[in-house]
């Protein structure tokens, strides 16, 4: 009933567990409602355990953030993290900065970027796993922005859905208002429609 006022929802960064699996509610709504949603970060992450749970029927999807043990770690740490973090070094175990990635053609991210090659700041620990790409891909996840150098997936929308869009980047990291971000922009545009 709280959903339904709304004309896009965007579920944004952030670190930690609470309210996860409400949030994670909330994109399944979007998702099948076919309501604009944008995932920034952590929303990506969670935009990824939903469809990895509720469409390629892995019940006990997660992210090593929440739960390290779980089985079917959608979302975990890159390969070189691994070692750093088992020691609790915390210290250059995030992705920062500027980072390169590559738009798939014919996608919502091609349309609102309208090139091929971008770059975006990133702040975060944890990534889609590509040990579970080839699944998510044939159940239907589009992975519309790939970084070339590591093979990291940026970027994820849903094909047959207005506009469902989430990044591992920050795209608020290089908007202004005077100039806003093309996904934001993108977003506005479809959700008021």
């Amino acid at each position: 009933k709280k959903l339904k006022k709304f004309d896009g929802i965007i579920v944004p960064g952030g670190f930690g567990k609470r309210g996860i699996e409400g949030k994670i509610k909330v994109i399944e709504y979007l998702r099948k409602n076919k309501i604009p949603f944008l995932g920034l970060c952590l929303g990506m992450q969670l935009a990824t355990i939903e469809f990895a749970r509720n469409v390629c029927g892995l019940k006990n999807a997660t992210s090593a953030e929440f739960d390290p043990q779980a089985k079917d770690l959608v979302i975990d740490l890159m390969k070189e993290q691994i070692e750093l973090m088992k020691n609790k070094n915390y210290g250059a175990t995030m992705r920062l900065g500027s980072w390169g990635c590559e738009i798939k053609p014919k996608t919502i991210s091609a349309r609102a970027y309208k090139q091929k090659m971008i770059s975006e700041r990133h702040r975060h620990r944890y990534e889609l796993n590509n040990d579970y790409r080839k699944l998510l891909e044939k159940k239907g996840l589009v992975m519309s922005g790939v970084n070339p150098e590591k093979d990291l997936v940026e970027i994820i929308e849903l094909k047959n859905h207005p506009f469902f869009v989430a990044t591992q980047f920050h795209p608020e990291f290089k908007s202004r208002p005077l100039d806003p971000h093309p996904l934001f922009k993108e977003f506005i545009k479809i959700a008021s429609k």
